[in-house]
């Protein structure tokens, strides 16, 4: 059985970004402070820093294209409509895409603080290699 606070270290490094990146400063300081030994820990500290870095990817491109969808209702040579239609095409698929991102969130959080491992595909498999 692990103990309690290496289960909360665990859980802190799936806080989602919107927690004012309180995750990467978690999985930083537990992967500089834990000791090789503690494979644990560290695993959920790589896994979250990725899937943080994943998450900050995918919104980097949501608003890199709802950016791009503002401005063509803005200045594009078409209708303002199709502009605006095409700005809360980007939101509707963007929410689509970070529910289900959150709920990998949870769930990450909810089997470290169980004490789990719990792999995601790919980013799973690099964190257990170089925890």
């Amino acid at each position: 059985m692990l103990a309690f606070s290496y289960r909360t270290a665990a859980l802190l490094c799936y806080l989602p970004l919107c927690c004012c990146w309180l995750n990467v400063v978690a999985c930083l300081l537990w992967l500089a402070s834990e000791p090789k030994e503690n494979r644990f820990v560290r695993f959920h500290a790589l896994q979250g820093l990725m899937l943080g870095g994943v998450l900050l990817g995918v919104s980097l491109i949501f608003r890199i294209l709802g950016a791009g969808a503002r401005l063509s209702a803005m200045f594009g040579p078409g209708s303002r409509m199709v502009g605006a239609g095409a700005s809360l095409l980007v939101d509707l698929v963007a929410l689509v895409v970070f529910i289900p991102i959150l709920v990998i969130h949870i769930i990450a959080m909810v089997k470290a603080g169980q004490g789990e491992v719990w792999k995601l595909p790919i980013i799973g498999d690099i964190a257990d290699r170089n925890a």
